[in-house]
Parts: C-alpha cells; structure tokens; sequence
C-alpha cells in the first residue's frame, strides 16, 4: 500500500493531490447543497459544466475550456437562482427541465465537433483523472482558495439560510442574496473540478460524504468537518484499490465514498435503535 501511495505522488502528483482537493472542497461545497434539498442541483450544473466544454470544441464559441465551461455555468446559475425561488414551478421541475436541455444539447453538439476532440470530451466524462495537466491543477488551486475562502468567510451567513432559512429571514437576512452568492461559488467549483476530474466524481462528492456525515454529526460545524474529511481520504483510498485492481479510478473514488456512506447508515440505525 505504502508502495502505491509512493508511485502516485512520483509519477501522478497532479491527480494525487487534486482528487483530494476536488473531494474537499465539493465534500464542503455538498454539505449546503444537501441541507437545501437540491441535491439534483449538482448533478445539473457537472452536465451544465460539461455542456459549457463541449461548446468550447466548436468554431462559433473559440475559449479556452475552463472559461466556456466556467462562463455557462455561471450564466446559468444567475438564471437558476431566480427560477428556484419562484413559486409556479417546482424546483424539481425546472432542474429537470435544465438537466435534460444540457445533456440533449452536449451530445447534439458533440456531433459537430472534431472526431478528436469528441475522442477528448468523452475521455472527460468517463473520468480519466490520472492525466491532470499542471495548468488545470493550478486553476483548480484558484478555485479551492477562492470558493472555500469565502465559504469560511460567510460560514454564518450560508449556513444559516441553509439548515434555517425560515429564522434567518425574520432576523434579516436576505436569504435569495446569500443563495445567488452561494450558487455561484459552488457553480465555479463545480465548473472547475468537472473540467478536471469529470462529472461523476464531482456529483459523488458533492452528495456521498455531506449524507454520511449528516447521518453521523448532529452538529453543523461537525457535519462539514466529518464531510471534508471523507471528502480527502476517500480519493486516496480509492486511488490506491483502483491501482492494486486494475480498475477506473473515478468509480473506485465514489465506490469507496459509497461503502463509507453505507458504514454511517447502519452505524446510524444501530445508534437510533
């Protein structure tokens, strides 16, 4: 095991140490997410994300593709946020509704593209995260200090309209600001780390670990605590299985966060019984 850990910080430093940064900050990022109830959230905005890349491919959209994917992402997250604080339509409905749309408009646009660059957005989706470049490593970087900055920053602020937002709109605060702030910080997260790791890593953290601590803290500060810690030894462990089995690491990342999701289940029935 000591052996493996050793091979993956030498010849793969860039996927060691940004799946851990990837699984802390969407572990962190999640624990919100989760408390609002809009857990299909993240798994609209990864393929939002992708959608975003996948134009990049095409002559009419010529960005770098973290920018694309960055800039429709966050355009769309403007649009969620008002249209998830309405009342005509239900949430479910309208992520339904976005998450369809990207998915039907990513393979449309992947037909268009260059049969190499479909041959690279597919390597994107299924996950491939051992082939980290440095740039998007360092951008990643940018991205962890500047989201779980300010998520530190206003830890009070989104906290509270997230597991109470009835009682912080008596005391004041003005929830649908903290929730647009929010979502677009975790928009740019997710953005990012899609970009990086793909889009099953990204949703598993953002849901697994934030549920496995919920299930195990009764405390909020303990439940980020216990979901980022999850978060960052989950990629390792699962790192380490996918090269001792000769299997995908991405799955075998979300396998191991399942099994501690699982172990947190049933430790939280025997306590409750």
């Amino acid at each position: 095991m000591i052996e493996i850990v050793v091979l993956l910080v030498r010849e793969f430093p860039f996927a060691f140490f940004g799946s851990m940064m990837v699984g802390m900050l969407c572990a962190f990022v999640g624990v919100t997410i989760v408390a609002k109830r809009v857990v299909f959230l993240g798994a609209v905005l990864t393929q939002v994300s992708v959608l975003g890349l996948t134009l990049t491919f095409l002559p009419f959209f010529p960005l770098p593709h973290t920018i694309g994917s960055l800039l429709v992402t966050l355009v769309t997250v403007m649009i969620l946020s008002q249209l998830l604080t309405g009342k005509k339509i239900p949430r479910d409905a309208v992520l339904g509704v976005v998450f369809a749309s990207s998915v039907a408009f990513r393979i449309l646009f992947m037909q268009k593209a260059a049969r190499v660059d479909v041959a690279e957005v597919e390597n994107l989706l299924r996950g491939d995260i051992l082939f980290v470049t440095p740039d998007l490593f360092y951008v990643m970087v940018g991205a962890f200090v500047i989201v779980l900055g300010a998520n530190l920053l206003f830890f009070k602020e989104f906290a509270y309209v997230a597991f109470d937002s009835e009682t912080a709109a008596t005391q004041g605060f003005h929830s649908r600001a903290w929730d647009l702030a929010f979502y677009l910080l975790a928009g740019g997260a997710i953005a990012v780390a899609t970009h990086m790791v793909g889009d099953l890593l990204v949703f598993g953290f953002l849901v697994l670990p934030p549920v496995a601590a919920m299930l195990l803290m009764r405390s909020v500060k303990m439940i980020f605590l216990l979901s980022v810690i999850i978060g960052v030894v989950s990629p390792v462990i699962g790192l380490i299985l996918a090269f001792h089995f000769d299997v995908p690491s991405s799955p075998a990342i979300v396998a191991v966060s399942f099994l501690i999701l699982a172990f947190a289940w049933v430790a939280n029935l025997v306590r409750t019984r």
